[in-house]
């Protein structure tokens, strides 16, 4: 029993630490918070171990005129970066591999901010292509190894032209469906069937308190989505909607995840994805001692999160952030926002993410005054909890645990 308990309060510190094993199939990153497939390759935590300047490319960049792009990436966590010139509205940007090419490399687009633009893994057989929808002073062309990958030579041919139409922002509709599902498939999963929700299996304290539960999760994504043009509808108002529409199903248990989304559709490519909130996985947080609203914010905080993986984020390292993978489970029970993130380093070793900007340019902003995106403190009786639990681990797994932990997350 006691083991049990030590497993609880340590998945407490940090959601995502212990759990980073990819997928039996390699589709995916896989995380305790969620796992998302990017098309094509695995994605395992890493760390960059080297980095090089921003050297421009070989020749000028011109419309039409191809430039060739090359050299060597040779560990984990390596990466070279290239400026490739302007990035004027309306401008395609075109990376293939040459004919003598036959290693896998994740390639990025970063604006001048370094924030990220475009992410693919470029293979013999696939390219990466990109309409820039905000003119930026400089594009940047970064290779690092495919996860799982040493690396080795790369060479790339980087063309641009301009004049493109520049795909419009286009609405999103989520329906949230409590009302349980059969045969539910998320990436090459086997297929789930799960009763309609039931809060007791979240924590029996919150027996009868199932819509209360309910109406916490819809409150706490429509607060995230609520400056962007996002239509969130739940099975508790009425049925799924005509059209097309993105589902996320709560339901079911996972032993390492709480979450999985279809995956990372850049651009809101395929508008009618799936993703999974894994709501029985929330009982090992009984602990945290939440009420069903506060426990709402937590499944809700965790259903923008993979919903913004459906809209085309990746993960980040920032705590406040919804799209964060390296905060406490104290960090999720909060209420995050969309914000800039350093970018995971499985995601690409370097860079940032600018969620608001990626979100604005794929569904668009709602008109009208925007609230100010600042993350609502811990509340005082939530501080104390915090607090116990944080002295209490001082006490029982001091030196207990081989990895050096921060218990404030």
């Amino acid at each position: 029993m006691r083991l049990r308990w030590i497993a609880i309060v340590v998945s407490l510190v940090s959601v995502v630490l212990f759990a980073c094993t990819p997928e039996p199939t390699g589709t995916g990153i896989t995380s305790l918070i969620d796992a998302v497939s990017v098309v094509g390759d695995t994605d395992t935590a890493g760390s960059p171990t080297s980095s090089v300047g921003s050297p421009a490319l070989p020749t000028a960049q011109s419309q039409n005129v191809p430039t060739t792009l090359s050299g060597s990436v040779v560990a984990k966590g390596d990466y070279r970066l290239f400026e490739a010139g302007a990035g004027t509205t309306g401008d395609e940007w075109i990376v293939r591999p040459t004919a003598s090419s036959d290693t896998s490399f994740l390639v990025v687009l970063f604006d001048a901010d370094h924030e990220l633009l475009r992410r693919e893994l470029i293979s013999p057989r696939t390219t990466l292509e990109h309409v820039v929808r905000t003119a930026t002073p400089t594009i940047y062309v970064g290779v690092t190894p495919a996860n799982g990958s040493d690396g080795g030579n790369f060479s790339f041919v980087v063309t641009h032209r301009a004049s493109v139409p520049v795909p419009a922002p286009s609405q999103q509709v989520v329906w949230l469906n409590f009302a349980g599902g059969s045969d539910v498939h998320i990436q090459a999963r086997s297929g789930l069937s799960f009763p309609a929700l039931d809060a007791a299996v979240v924590n029996p304290q919150y027996a009868g308190q199932s819509a209360v539960l309910k109406s916490a999760i819809v409150a706490a994504m429509r607060e995230d989505y609520a400056a962007y043009n996002v239509v969130i509808l739940s099975s508790d108002e009425g049925p799924a909607p005509g059209g097309p529409y993105a589902t996320i199903q709560f339901g079911g248990n996972d032993a390492r995840l709480l979450g999985l989304a279809d995956n990372v559709d850049q651009y809101n490519a395929d508008p009618g994805q799936t993703a999974m909130v894994y709501v029985e996985a929330f009982a090992d947080y009984e602990t945290m001692e939440l009420s069903a609203d506060e426990m709402g914010q937590m499944i809700g905080n965790t259903a923008s999160h993979e919903l913004g993986h459906l809209l085309g984020l990746f993960h980040t390292q920032k705590p406040v952030d919804l799209m964060d993978t390296t905060g406490s489970a104290w960090d999720l029970a909060t209420d995050q926002s969309f914000t800039t993130g350093a970018l995971e380093p499985s995601v690409f070793p370097t860079g940032s993410e600018n969620s608001p900007a990626r979100l604005a340019e794929t569904v668009g902003e709602k008109a009208g005054p925007k609230e100010n995106s600042v993350t609502k403190p811990l509340s005082p009786e939530m501080m104390l909890r915090k607090a116990s639990l944080r002295a209490w681990m001082r006490n029982e797994l001091h030196s207990r645990c081989g990895t050096c932990l921060d218990p404030d997350g």
